[in-house]
């Protein structure tokens, strides 16, 4: 019952401590919440713009510059989350906020407005930020460096775990400015990451390269086109394949022809000896009885001749040289007619067949013999010829070898300086369109309405701040007065009980009256 007492004892009390100082809590609140108001009036309102990046899949992610690829590479272990990671720290890097410095000037970055001239509020807090700056240090530091302090604080990037959406941030005094800034942010991040991402002077390099690699493969295979018309071939392996073939059928005809010599010798010493046993001719037939014309026409003329002896002996003398030679000439015509036979024989002949047959079977043989003994001389010098342009091509074939292997490295070398040059060419032409892997979904937007001061958090503070205040208030003024206020505490302090309280709204009517 006495707890009861107490606890209402002390409920009662509270209020009264809260009702005796009803005025400074009402001031205190009061003074709490315009205060607030007038924070909310006074202080500058900041804007925000936000850009979002989509960062895609893309030849950036999978590629490999041109440069990169002319040695031996090493596998990265590279992941979408690296990348992110890769195009946050560009975001962040100092080199973006000198462009856009670059681009807007300092002034208007510092003064707050698109056209270089501060608000009023920054006008009339100018000689707090010049006492702020000399208390700090500032006033040295130049005014692009103090500009990339304040674009450190004002943008924020930022990108959600597990997506490839960047977030951009800018906040400024002037939502045109916010705007302004986060445009040439993003545009200066578009460019710098087209640069990093690509190797400059690369096409002018794979350009020279290739120009003077196709050079050395024009002269390479003019040496090499030369070679090869020297020693009448296409290939190596083609010719020599050719030789050998050609060698093998020179043979192979050699001794074919050997073989066909000796068949032709035996033949012709066979026919010879068969021809030797064979008469050349034959008896067609035999006539006996037959006249012998010339003993009658000796005869005729020796009785010519003797008529004229005759004469001349009757017209002469004996020892007249005329009459002893017609004398002669009869005696040895006498002679010769005593060897005549009064009747003679005829025999006709003709050739035998069988001796004719076989002696032109033999002219034949020694004529295919002789053939083929021109033919031998001429596959021996067919032979020592071939050879002869074998030895050639195997001189030759280290030469013509060295040029086609050095032909085929310079071809090799060109396409694939070729195949990079016009990779550097399509990087460049990409990156002078600003085309890469990078896309803005949404451009830097512009919003009328302030992010900061949050209004009704303000407000809900103040509230907050003031009631708790005013009651704080209340009981530290009743925790210093010692006036003595209750019937309990005259009892407590004088140790007399206490007969009659007067209230104190009658006792100020009263002292009215």
């Amino acid at each position: 019952m006495l707890s009861r007492n107490a606890r209402r004892s002390t409920a009662r009390d509270l209020v009264r401590v809260l009702f005796r100082h009803k005025r400074p809590m009402l001031w205190f609140f009061a003074l709490t919440m315009g205060s607030v108001i007038a924070a909310l009036i006074v202080m500058p309102r900041t804007y925000v713009s936000e850009s979002r990046l989509f960062v895609r899949m893309g030849k950036e992610s999978v590629g490999l510059d041109p440069t990169a690829t002319m040695s031996q590479t090493v596998p990265v272990d590279g992941s979408r989350e690296n990348e992110i990671n890769s195009e946050l720290d560009i975001l962040r890097s100092r080199v973006l906020l000198q462009d856009v410095i670059d681009k807007l000037g300092s002034d208007t970055i510092l003064k707050g407005s698109p056209d270089g001239q501060g608000s009023i509020v920054s006008t009339l807090l100018t000689p707090v930020s010049a006492v702020v700056s000399f208390l700090t240090e500032t006033g040295s530091i130049s005014p692009d460096e103090r500009a990339i302090q304040k674009l450190t604080k004002s943008i924020t990037c930022t990108s959600a775990r597990k997506s490839n959406v960047l977030v951009v941030k800018c906040t400024a005094r002037d939502p045109r400015l916010a705007q302004q800034i986060a445009d040439t942010f993003v545009n200066a991040y578009l460019l710098r990451h087209a640069k990093a991402n690509r190797t400059s002077g690369s096409h002018e390099f794979f350009v020279e390269q290739a120009t003077l690699l196709q050079k050395q493969l024009e002269d390479a295979n003019e040496a090499l086109r030369e070679a090869k018309n020297k020693n009448s071939l296409l290939s190596i392996d083609g010719q020599r394949d050719n030789i050998q073939g050609q060698i093998n059928a020179i043979e192979t005809r050699i001794l074919e022809n050997n073989r066909s010599r000796v068949a032709s010798n035996a033949k012709i010493n066979a026919l010879k000896a068969t021809l030797s046993q064979i008469p050349e001719q034959l008896t067609a037939e035999e006539v006996t009885g037959l006249p012998n014309q010339a003993g009658d026409a000796m005869r005729n003329e020796l009785y010519k001749l003797q008529i004229d002896e005759k004469s001349a002996a009757a017209r002469h003398t004996e020892d007249h040289p005329g009459l002893i030679a017609m004398r002669r000439q009869v005696e040895e015509m006498k002679a010769i007619l005593a060897e005549q036979e009064a009747r003679r024989s005829q025999t006709t002949k003709k050739l035998n067949p069988l001796f004719q047959d076989t002696r032109r079977e033999l002219l034949l043989a020694e004529a295919t013999l002789a053939s083929e003994e021109a033919e031998a001389k001429s596959l021996d010098q067919q032979l020592t010829d071939v050879k002869a342009r074998m030895r050639d091509l195997n001189d030759n074939q280290e030469r013509i070898a060295d040029l086609v292997r050095r032909t085929e490295l310079l071809e090799t070398s060109y396409r694939e300086y070729a195949k990079n040059r016009e990779q550097a060419r399509i990087d460049e032409a990409l990156e002078g369109d600003r085309i890469s892997n990078v896309n803005v979904v949404q451009a830097p937007t512009f919003v009328s309405k302030p992010v900061s001061p949050k209004k009704a958090l303000m407000l809900a503070g103040g509230l907050i701040l003031g009631a708790l205040g005013s009651v704080i208030l209340a009981f530290v003024m009743e925790h210093f007065d010692r006036s003595v206020k209750t019937p309990e505490e005259v009892e407590r302090e004088l140790g007399v009980p206490v007969l009659l309280s007067v209230p104190r709204a009658m006792r100020q009517e009263y002292q009215h009256n």
